[in-house]
């Protein structure tokens, strides 16, 4: 039973602080699930990320779900979703009642701005750390580069973009994994 409160308390805590969506919060979740909580490695992270991405719906609770369901089935998958959702929920709440009539306040203004400034800073935290676990050849800057290249100067649909990569790297995986295979048998 322990387990999933530290697991509802550790995704609400994430969820209060999930301003930006889930690119900033990679960085986040890296901290708590990789490395204080341990419930998945660096390299799971980053796949589960990726398959968030590809999946409909918000790409932190589809990570959550996938992470309380690594480590305790449906219920810690289930435990994980709900906890991530509460604090959206109410902060919507909220915003709808209270501070929806002060948008047009220049206070409330600059501390939206500065919102999006601190967004910005944990997405290119979460760039830094997932390129060290994503990029381990050339190739993959290429790739990389590729992807940037066609969502920056493209009408190329995201979902598109994501299977186009994952097509290519598998391929050069399989090219490089039968490269070795073939240096393997001439020795």
């Amino acid at each position: 039973m322990k387990i999933f409160l530290d697991m509802f308390i550790t995704f609400f805590k994430i969820g209060c602080l999930a301003f930006g969506g889930g690119y900033a919060v990679i960085a986040i979740l890296q901290k708590e699930v990789v490395e204080l909580k341990q419930w998945v490695s660096n390299d799971e992270l980053t796949d589960i990320m990726a398959i968030s991405q590809t999946l409909p719906g918000i790409i932190f609770v589809n990570s959550a779900t996938m992470i309380g369901y690594r480590k305790k089935g449906i219920l810690g998958a289930i435990t994980a979703t709900v906890s991530s959702i509460l604090p959206t929920f109410f902060l919507i709440l909220l915003l709808t009642f209270v501070i929806w009539g002060f948008t047009d306040n220049i206070f409330v203004h600059k501390a939206f701005t500065g919102i999006l400034l601190g967004v910005t800073a944990l997405i290119l935290n979460s760039v830094q750390k997932t390129w060290k676990t994503a990029v381990k050849h050339y190739s993959d800057i290429v790739l990389a580069l590729l992807a940037t290249a066609l969502l920056l100067f493209t009408n190329v649909n995201v979902v598109f973009v994501l299977l186009l990569l994952a097509g290519l790297g598998f391929g050069k995986n399989l090219y490089f994994m039968r490269a070795e295979g073939k240096e393997h048998e001439s020795h």
